[in-house]
């Protein structure tokens, strides 16, 4: 899927993390990228983003990406919305847990790329 938008990147990132195609999510990822924690630690690099990725889809977690707001500035966007994350425990009860999430996207010549993602909002100072 084209990612010609930082919409149309939320759309191919949550269908290839559906279709457990950790691949083409991994593509979808900036070499440098970061995932930050909630505690403020960051996850750095596409091999560590394979291994986040790795266990999201080995979870059998079901993802939905609802952007709020979109901010471009160039080659660059700012990215809020809703990450909700859905499924059953270890202890066989469904849950459903959804945060506020800050993506920081990069345009490049075959499209958006996540470069610093903050799933569960931004830590605190």
């Amino acid at each position: 899927m084209a990612t010609d938008t930082p919409e149309a990147l939320a759309e191919a990132f949550t269908a290839a993390v559906a279709s457990g195609d950790v691949g083409s999510a991994a593509d979808l990822w900036l070499d440098d990228a970061k995932i930050i924690q909630p505690d403020g630690h960051a996850i750095e690099g596409r091999d560590a983003v394979i291994v986040a990725l790795q266990a999201l889809v080995d979870s059998g977690v079901q993802l939905e990406i609802d952007l709020a707001r979109v901010f471009i500035a160039g080659d660059v966007a700012i990215v809020l919305g809703t990450l909700t994350l859905s499924g059953t425990s270890d202890e066989g009860e469904p849950f459903s847990h959804a945060s506020k999430s800050t993506v920081v996207y990069s345009r490049r010549p075959d499209g958006w790329r996540i470069a610093i993602d903050s799933p569960w909002g931004l830590p605190a100072a």
